[in-house]
């Protein structure tokens, strides 16, 4: 059972009378909006240090919550990881300056061109407010070939291997270096390309043993890393020209060590201009980690017991059973749930389990009690999400709890799909555009 974080029994309670009222009678993913401000208060606080503020969408997939965030926070910067909901996102927040979040095929680059054509009036405009990430020289000559197929612009962004070793470009031996000085040679040179920045992730960092170092010798080894790229672009760019690059590092479990310093020996993230994050705004259980302790949980499923079951059995064994239930091996209390097979760990009652008898369901799901449990038919078992981007998506829309009821439904995202008559090399408008 993963820790609630000092959440009580009282919170559940609460939880489950908000939800009584509401009339939620089936599986249902809460966010608590007070744990979210809170959440987002301690964001800020590093924000405002100096940093802009790109708000990660897959892990917020909710355009209502994305909205919210954006309206929080000040920011119009969004990071995209999946094409058709960053078709849903230009359509729905036409306002927002996108980055992708990881490479895209060319084929995938494309389709986007001929989807957006097909708007009516949108008032995104790719040219200023989309940047591709680009991890390689060969797909930055993909992206170069599909430039001049559509006449157009592309405003490329650079992911940088700052430690994590999940590919990107890299200045830490000099066959990376070269690599890397040849695909800014490249950008330098085609003025259909426009290099707008620089991207490093650095989601290891918080996860390194202190026997190796730990978090802050990672850290500063990432920083270092980013460093010798930035340089290598400052070296063909010239500095002027960089000052304005978007530098985005950072990450849910790695924001908080970010800092702008005038001490030296705190100064090793000045040069980072850009800051990414969005699950620790609602803390699912793979962010547990040392750097967020200062966040609280504020998302959860909810799910209706349908059965209570007591001294559970093994088919077809009662005689094996009874024994089992006489050594501890089999639970004393039991239920069966609506729906289950989530990413998620259940946390209230505490000490409930995912039950061996029955196996895994997503149908009705078995979870044992814990032995004192006062839990009745038809109360809720509760689930904290191990990650937000998947898990949010399964439930159509995220009950907002606040100040004891649910206030609100904010949908979650829905793909824009792109019809087959739509992938037909429609790329007239862009072959009769001029690149200035």
């Amino acid at each position: 059972m993963t820790s609630t974080n000092s959440t009580s029994a009282d919170y559940f309670h609460q939880l489950s009378r908000a939800l009584v009222q509401a009339e939620v009678h089936q599986p249902v993913l809460i966010v608590d909006k007070q744990r979210l401000d809170t959440n987002l208060d301690h964001l800020l606080s590093v924000i405002q240090m100096g940093f802009d503020y790109r708000i990660v969408a897959k892990s917020l997939p909710s355009i209502p919550l994305l909205n919210y965030i954006m309206e929080k926070s000040g920011s119009n910067r969004l990071m995209s990881f999946h094409l058709p909901f960053l078709f849903h996102v230009v359509k729905h927040l036409p306002h927002a300056d996108i980055l992708l979040g990881k490479p895209m095929t060319v084929a995938a680059a494309r389709q986007f061109y001929q989807w957006h054509q097909t708007l009516d009036g949108s008032a995104f405009n790719p040219a200023k407010q989309l940047h591709w990430l680009v991890d390689s020289l060969e797909r930055l000559q993909q992206y170069q070939a599909l430039a001049k197929k559509l006449n157009c612009c592309l405003n490329i962004n650079l992911e940088i291997d700052v430690g994590l070793h999940r590919g990107g470009l890299n200045a830490d031996s000099q066959d990376r270096s070269t690599e890397l000085k040849q695909a800014l040679e490249l950008l330098k040179a085609d003025k259909r390309l426009i290099l707008t920045g620089l991207m490093g992730y650095d989601a290891h960092v918080s996860k390194i043993p202190k026997f190796i170092g730990g978090s802050k010798k990672a850290f500063r080894c990432a920083m270092k890393s980013y460093q010798a790229c930035l340089q290598c672009v400052i070296d063909i760019f010239g500095q002027d020209f960089c000052d304005g690059l978007i530098l985005n590092a950072g990450g849910s479990s790695t924001y908080p060590l970010y800092k702008k310093s005038t001490s030296q020996l705190n100064s090793q993230s000045n040069f980072i201009n850009e800051i990414a994050t969005a699950s620790a705004l609602v803390k699912p259980t793979d962010f547990d980690v040392h750097t967020l302790e200062h966040h609280k949980p504020a998302c959860f499923i909810a799910t209706p017991i349908l059965k209570l079951v007591n001294k559970p059995e093994i088919p077809m064994l009662k005689g094996l059973s009874k024994f089992l239930h006489t050594v501890g091996f089999l639970p004393k209390q039991a239920c069966f749930i609506y729906g289950g097979n989530w990413l998620a760990t259940p946390c209230f009652p505490e000490s409930s389990k995912r039950s061996n008898i029955f196996g895994i369901s997503s149908n009705q799901e078995m979870y044992t009690l814990p032995t004192d449990s006062q839990i009745k038919m038809d109360e809720y078992l509760f689930f904290r999400p191990t990650q937000s981007e998947a898990v949010f998506l399964q439930f159509g829309k995220i009950a907002v709890y606040d100040e004891g009821s649910i206030i609100d439904w904010w949908p979650v995202f829905h793909s824009e799909s792109i019809s087959p008559s739509q992938e037909s090399n429609k790329v007239e408008k862009y072959n009769n555009e001029e690149v200035s």
